[in-house]
C-alpha cells in the first residue's frame, strides 16, 4: 500500500522563509506531515523544535490545529528536536502516540567546549503525564499504509561516522553512536519514496539504503531534512553528494544542520531539483 499524496510543512527551522517573515526561526526542526491514504488522512508531527514558544507561535501563525495530529515521531533525543513536545501534547488535548527509539529520552551530552546537556529536557513519565503514549522501538514502526519509520539504521558506509556525542546509559558515560536516530519513509503513489530526516546522524546515505531495503522500493523521489554535514570536511560532503546523485532523487531539501557549505554544494549539484528549506515552507508530493 502507498500514500496517494503527502504535504510536508516545515514548522520550524534555523531560518525563515522569505515569504513568511512573521514566523520564528531557531536552531532546530519540526514538521507537520499530512498524508492521504485509502482510509482518509493521517497527520503526523515529526519532531517538536527547540522551544515550545517558537513551535506554538508558528503553529498558530500557520493556522494548524494540533488537535488534528494523530501521532508524533521523534527523530532522535536532542533538545532542538524535542523541546516543544510537552506543550504540543498539552495543546492536542488527547492521548497521542509518541514514536521513537528506546534510548530517545536517555541523558545526552556534549563535551565541547565543555560539559553540556543536549538531550530532551524531560523524562518519559512526563511525556505520559502530558498526554503522550511512548511507543519506543528499535525496529521500524508502521505509522499507516505507506508510512513507516526506519527504526535503527545500520551503519554500512565507510565515510558516515558519528563523533562528538555522549550519553549516560546504565550509570556510565559512553560515546553516543546515536542509535536513536531515525527517519520517516513515505511511499508515494507513482513517485517513490520520500525520506524525511531529522538530523541524519546515521548518515543520509545509510538512511536511504535502509529505506530502500525495508520497503523493497529502490525508487527514491525525495530526500529532505538536516543532513548533519555542518562540520564535515570537503571530502565527506563530496562523497555524500556523489552517492546521492546515484540515487537520482527528483527533490533534495537540505536544511537545519546540513551546514552552509554543504547546502551550497547540494544546490550547485542538483540545481532546480534542490530547494533549501526554511520555517514555513510547504512541500507537496
Amino acid at each position: 500500500m502507498v500514500v496517494k499524496t503527502v504535504q510536508i510543512t516545515v514548522l520550524i527551522e534555523d531560518s525563515n522563509s522569505p515569504a513568511k517573515p512573521n514566523l520564528k526561526a531557531k536552531h532546530g526542526l519540526a514538521y507537520f506531515i499530512k498524508a492521504k491514504i485509502d482510509d482518509g488522512d493521517v497527520s503526523v508531527m515529526m519532531d517538536t523544535g527547540p522551544t515550545p514558544e517558537a513551535l506554538l507561535h508558528n503553529v498558530d501563525a500557520m493556522g494548524i490545529d494540533l488537535q488534528n495530529v494523530d501521532m508524533i515521531v521523534l527523530s532522535h533525543g536532542h533538545y532542538d528536536h524535542t523541546d516543544g513536545l510537552l506543550q504540543a501534547l498539552k495543546r492536542m488535548k488527547k492521548r497521542v502516540p509518541v514514536v521513537g527509539h528506546p534510548t530517545v529520552f536517555e541523558p545526552k551530552l556534549s563535551l565541547t567546549p565543555h560539559l553540556r546537556f543536549i538531550g530532551a529536557p524531560f523524562i518519559a513519565s512526563e511525556v505520559e503525564s502530558a498526554g503522550g503514549i511512548p511507543l519506543l522501538a528499535a525496529d521500524p514502526v508502521k505509522i499507516a499504509d505507506g508510512i513507516t519509520t526506519t527504526g535503527e539504521v545500520p551503519r554500512t558506509t565507510a565515510f558516515e561516522k558519528v563523533r562528538g556525542f555522549w550519553a549516560i546509559q546504565n550509570g556510565r558515560l559512553i560515546e553516543d553512536k546515536m542509535l536513536d536516530d531515525l527517519s520517516l519513509i513515505i511511499d508515494v503513489e507513482n513517485k517513490g519514496l520520500v525520506v524525511v530526516a531529522g538530523c541524519a546522524h546515521s548518515g543520509i546515505i545509510n538512511i536511504i539504503r535502509h529505506a530502500q531495503e525495508i520497503t523493497g522500493n529502490s525508487k527514491v523521489h525525495a530526500v529532505l531534512g538536516g543532513f548533519h554535514l555542518v562540520n564535515a570536511d570537503a571530502k565527506r560532503i563530496k562523497t555524500t553528494i556523489d552517492e546521492l546523485e546515484k540515487v537520482k532523487p527528483e527533490f533534495v531539501g537540505p536544511c537545519h544542520c546540513t551546514g552552509k557549505k554543504a547546502t551550497n554544494n547540494f544546490a550547485e549539484t542538483f540545481g532546480e531539483r534542490c530547494r533549501i528549506l526554511h520555517s514555513g515552507d510547504i512541500i507537496e508530493f
